[in-house]
């Protein structure tokens, strides 16, 4: 009987590299917030078993606020990444290993503000497949 082994994931962390905030006016009671995620996948050229989610993610209520960030994650996987592995890992789990440290961190931010807009907590998201896949020289 021939067994399969899954290739392994390793997760490097994520870098916050750009943060931007801008309060428009003291936020109310309720606040509905619309949350937009673009990730987009490096791959790197010459170690073909490594590459980089970057993300960008807006958290805004058009009448109270806009949170706009950068986030870059690193990742490797135990084999050369394939047609197969770019559908499973990079596209899918890659980007939902991640977010849940950026939401912690829209989190913290937000709590860090005082009574500006309040603590926010921001639904996880999910991700279908479809980012677009890019060649990195690094």
């Amino acid at each position: 009987m021939e067994v399969n082994t899954q290739p392994k994931l390793s997760f490097h962390g994520v870098d916050i590299i750009d943060v931007t905030f801008k309060a428009k006016a003291p936020r109310g009671k309720q606040m509905d917030v619309k949350v937009e995620c673009d990730p987009m996948i490096f791959l790197n050229k010459k170690k073909k078993n490594i590459f980089s989610v970057g993300m960008d993610v807006n958290v805004s209520n058009d009448d109270y606020f806009s949170l706009s960030l950068k986030a870059v994650g690193k990742f490797r996987l135990s084999v050369d990444i394939n047609d197969d592995i770019k559908e499973k890992f990079l596209t899918v789990n890659a980007p939902a290993i991640m977010f849940p440290y950026i939401r912690s961190f829209i989190t913290t931010f937000t709590a860090n503000l005082g009574d500006v807009i309040g603590t926010l907590n921001i639904p996880p998201q999910f991700f279908k497949g479809d980012i677009p896949i890019i060649d990195d020289e690094d």
